[in-house]
This record gives structure tokens, C-alpha cells and sequence, in this order.
């Protein structure tokens, strides 16, 4: 009842509030604070996602109140679901839901984690080092592979001396941040769908997926946390946080060498057809074809409108092979395996909905207008990427959502830097290089949430998989979180002074390995 009067509380002042002739920066990111608000105090992306759009309606129809709830859906949110690129983020998600379904079930990862860890001399850091390493392979979507790795190797660990505090750190930094860096996951289409939505007024041509490849070396926080993972096993670094916690007694029989043997190709053939597959389908969707033996054919397609096709198309040749050779004796069919993996996103696809929705509630206000005007007077336009990575961690802490953060800042941050640059006569070469490097900000600081938000779904599903508090886990992963972070500011810093954003991130990298080294060093024993 509470949350529900606050609901209404928030309703009510968006009707009241251009009464009191607010500034129009205040008009402008009212939803975004409402959405926000509730976020935090229920936990719930796609009821704060709503809020922010049903307040911003309300405040630019406030004149006609009775055509208000036909507005929402009739001028925001049935026109989010237009276009190729929104129908095709929806169909892509959807199947590789399914194909994520159809690997967990099939056991071939399960045969790949024994076979990694089977006679090592060092047990504890080959069983990290392959959660790791099939963390990676596990590339198509961070959840799931939080599920599936915490499962399978949580019995090997508890055998073998592992706490499950250390077991969660590594399984839950090689999920989000390994989606979110893919180009293959069910975050892409999100991802290139909030792009091109976000750069709908930019003054040169969008092409989402090249944007993402350029935005990689710009996501220090996701490639840091991947690169401090292996660092920290190898060094057996373990600050006192993570120390505390002790290997539990074994109290589950059997384990991950129990179970029935099945082939790793299982698993290995369907990813393989899930890239070929897409990779493929960009020449074949081009329009007008191109010449698939060139590199600027392959540049063409990359850069036209293929994407969302290419990603369908691609997906569904995938499935397919992984459907073909899913294990016929398996407790679970095929056609099972792949509902429950569809059904599972579908949550996420009401929140990424929202979000195209509440984008345009933000254009029909001109909230990246407002923003320029603020950001312009207030320092270097070249300060934006790391103002804007900041805002996503408080933002991702406070809320608990990755996709809620992308979901509420894409929309605000790309039309910021596109209206601050024009607004500073800033020259198109480096307005197209600030570009990438805002949207590399929007998904670190939305990942970094993922990592210490005792609200996370990816955080609490990696410690419950593990077997271990979600509270302990969130404590013990902290100092890893705070290095990542430490150093990506710093990463940041120097793209704000004019370095390249590969170069900034690789300075940052080695400054983080000499840390880490220094650490291990200094490290003593829990007491």
C-alpha cells in the first residue's frame, strides 16, 4: 500500500507540477527522476520505466487530461514498436532466449568443465580459470550463464576447497560484462536499438553496429573486470573481503563427475553455427548487395541496415543446428528447453520496450536539449564520457538494473553530446569520436550496478547459483568492483584530454596490473 501511494503521490505531482512554472530543464527530466525514483524504491525496472512515461505524458498533455491514456500507447509506445531494428531486437532476443535454453540443457558445457579440470596439480585455480574461460565461451547472455556456470561448477568447488563467495566473483564477472562487450548476445539488439533511436537528430550517418564495435575500447569497466578475473586467479590475489569467507563442508553427494558424460560438441557446434549463420546473413540482407570477397563490401554491410535481419536470420540457422543436436535421452526435450529459455526474457523485453517508449516521451520534451544547454555551460563537452559513466554506476547501484540504466540514460546521453557538440561548434570529426566513447560510458556504469547492487538480478541469481548470501557475495566482490571502476575513471580521464579510447583503456590496463601485483604482494593471510 505504501508503494502504491507513492505511485500515485509522484502521478499526482507531474499533473500539479507545471502549475508552479518549473524551469524547462526541470520539466524535461522530471520523468527521468520519477522513473528513477520508483525504480529504488520498488526494485523494478519496467514499473519505474512506466512511471516515466505515463508522468511525462501527463506533463505534455496536462491541457487535455482525458486523452491521456490514449496518448501513451497511441504517440509513445505502439510507435516504439516500428521499425526494423525495434521488430528485429524483440524476434533476435526472443530466439536467442531459446538457443540459450536449448545449451544449458544439452550438457555440453558440463562435459567441458570436467574434461579442464580432470588430473590438474592445481585444482583450485584450473576450476577458476575454466569457470572463466567458459564464462567466455558463454557469451550469449549474461544470466544464463550466471545460472549455468554457478550449477555446474558449485559441487567441483565445494570438493576441491573453494569458497562459493570466491566461485560467485568469477562466475558473476564473466556474465554481464561478456554480453554486454559481445556482438553476439541478447543485449545486442537492445544495445543497437538504443543507439539508433538515440541518434536520431545526429548530423552524420548512424550505423549502430559499427558505433558498438567503436564503443568496446570505450567500455574500460567491462574489459578491466574481464582482464582482472584471470589476474586475480593467477596471483591468487584475495583481498580480505573475499578471505573471510571459507570453503564450506561438502554436504551435497556426488557432483559435477557424477553426471552422464555427453559430447563438448553439443555445445561447441551450435555457437559456431550461431556466428557463421550471422556473419553470413549480412552480405545476403544487404541492400543493395555487396561483394562478400572485399572489405569494403563487408564494411558496407556492417554499416547499412542488414543488422536486424542479419541478427534473425542468423539465430534461427543457429537454433537450429543446437535443436538438431540436443541429446535425444535428455529429461528435458528440446522444444521445453527452448520455451523456458524464451520465456525467461521476456521481462527484459517489457523493460526494453519501456525504454524505447520513455525515449520518446524524453524527444517530445527535448530533454537532450535541455541537457546540452546544462552540459555546455558547465565544462569541456570532452568530460561527457566520463560524467555520463558515473551517472550510470549511481544509477545501476541505486536501481539494481543494467537494462534500466541503458534503458533511462541512452536516450538522455546521445542527444546531450550530439545538441552539446553543435551548440559548441564542436567539429564533426570529433563530435563522431566523443559518440562511441558516450556509449561505451552508458553500458560500463549500467554493467557496474550488475556487480555491487544488492538489488541485481544477475548478482543474487550468481550468488544463489553458487550457493553463497547475496549479501556476501556483494561484499566480498566489492574491492574487485571498486579497482575495475578505480580504473576506468582513470581510463576516462584520458579519453577527456584527447588520447584514443584503445590506448586510454590499455594505459589503465597496465596501471590496474601493476596494482593488482602490488596487492598480491602485500597481501597476508586472513586472520
Amino acid at each position: 500500500m505504501k508503494k502504491a501511494a507513492i505511485l500515485l503521490l509522484i502521478l499526482s505531482a507531474s499533473y500539479f507540477l507545471p502549475m508552479l512554472q518549473p524551469s524547462d530543464l526541470a520539466i524535461a527530466l522530471w520523468p527521468a527522476i520519477c522513473a528513477l525514483a520508483v525504480i529504488i524504491i520498488t526494485h523494478h525496472a519496467a514499473l519505474g520505466l512506466a512511471c516515466g512515461i505515463v508522468a511525462g505524458v501527463i506533463l505534455i498533455h496536462h491541457e487535455t487530461p482525458v486523452g491521456i491514456p490514449r496518448a501513451i500507447f497511441a504517440n509513445y509506445i505502439f510507435p516504439s514498436l516500428a521499425g526494423s531494428w525495434h521488430v528485429g531486437a524483440i524476434l533476435f532476443t526472443l530466439m536467442l532466449g531459446a538457443f540459450a535454453g536449448i545449451l544449458e540443457k544439452s550438457g555440453g558445457f558440463d562435459t567441458i568443465l570436467r574434461r579442464l579440470t580432470a588430473n590438474s596439480t592445481r585444482p583450485k585455480r584450473r576450476l577458476l580459470g575454466s569457470v572463466y574461460c567458459i564464462g567466455l565461451l558463454c557469451f550469449f547472455d549474461g544470466l544464463a550463464n550466471s545460472l549455468l556456470m554457478g550449477r555446474i561448477a558449485r559441487p567441483l568447488a565445494d570438493r576441491i576447497g573453494i569458497s562459493r563467495e570466491r566461485l560467485a566473483w568469477v562466475v558473476d564477472s564473466t556474465s554481464s560484462p561478456v554480453a554486454c562487450v559481445a556482438f553476439v548476445s541478447t543485449w545486442i539488439a537492445t544495445q543497437l536499438s538504443l543507439i539508433q533511436q538515440g541518434l536520431d537528430d545526429a548530423p552524420f550517418p548512424v550505423e549502430p553496429y559499427s558505433l558498438f564495435f567503436r564503443s568496446i575500447p570505450a567500455n574500460p569497466y567491462c574489459l578491466l573486470t574481464l582482464l582482472l578475473v584471470p589476474l586475480a586467479i593467477y596471483l591468487d590475489y584475495q583481498p580480505k573481503a573475499m578471505q573471510r569467507y571459507q570453503a564450506l563442508p561438502i554436504t551435497e553427494p556426488g557432483g559435477i563427475n557424477d553426471k552422464r558424460e555427453t559430447s563438448p560438441s553439443r555445445a561447441i557446434v551450435p555457437l559456431i553455427a550461431l556466428l557463421v549463420g550471422i556473419f553470413a546473413a549480412f552480405p545476403l540482407f544487404s541492400d543493395p548487395l555487396i561483394d562478400p570477397l572485399s572489405i569494403a563490401g563487408w564494411r558496407a554491410a556492417f554499416s547499412g541496415d542488414a543488422g536486424p535481419y542479419a541478427l534473425v536470420a542468423g539465430s534461427l540457422f543457429g537454433m537450429a543446428v543446437a535443436w538438431l543436436m540436443y541429446p535425444k535421452n535428455s529429461e528435458v526435450n528440446a522444444a521445453e528447453a527452448a520455451y523456458h529459455g524464451a520465456a525467461n526474457l521476456l521481462p527484459a523485453l517489457i523493460i526494453l520496450i519501456l525504454a524505447w517508449s520513455l525515449g520518446n516521451v524524453f524527444s517530445a520534451l527535448g530533454a537532450g536539449g535541455q541537457l546540452a544547454g546544462l552540459l555546455a555551460s558547465g565544462f569541456p563537452v570532452s568530460w561527457l564520457p566520463l560524467v555520463v559513466f558515473l551517472a550510470g554506476a549511481i544509477m545501476s547501484f541505486a536501481t539494481g538494473s543494467s537494462w534500466g540504466t541503458m534503458g533511462l540514460l541512452m536516450p538522455l546521453a546521445l542527444p546531450a553530446i550530439i545538441q552539446a557538440g553543435t551548440a559548441v561548434a564542436l567539429p564533426i570529426e570529433e563530435l563522431t569520436a566523443l559518440v562511441p566513447a558516450v556509449i561505451g560510458a552508458v553500458f560500463g556504469g549500467a554493467v557496474f550496478g550488475d556487480h555491487c547492487s544488492p538489488f541485481s538480478d544477475t548478482t543474487i541469481v550468481s550468488a544463489i547459483a553458487s550457493g553463497c548470501e547475496p549479501t556476501s557475495h556483494v561484499h566480498s566482490q566489492l574491492p574487485f568492483v571498486g579497482i575495475a571502476a578505480c580504473f576506468s575513471i582513470i581510463a576516462y580521464s584520458f579519453i577527456a584530454i584527447g588520447v584514443m579510447p584503445l590506448i586510454s583503456t590499455t594505459i589503465a590496463a597496465g596501471l590496474m596490473l601493476f596494482f593488482t601485483i602490488h596487492l598480491s604482494k602485500k597481501q597476508l593471510p586472513y586472520a
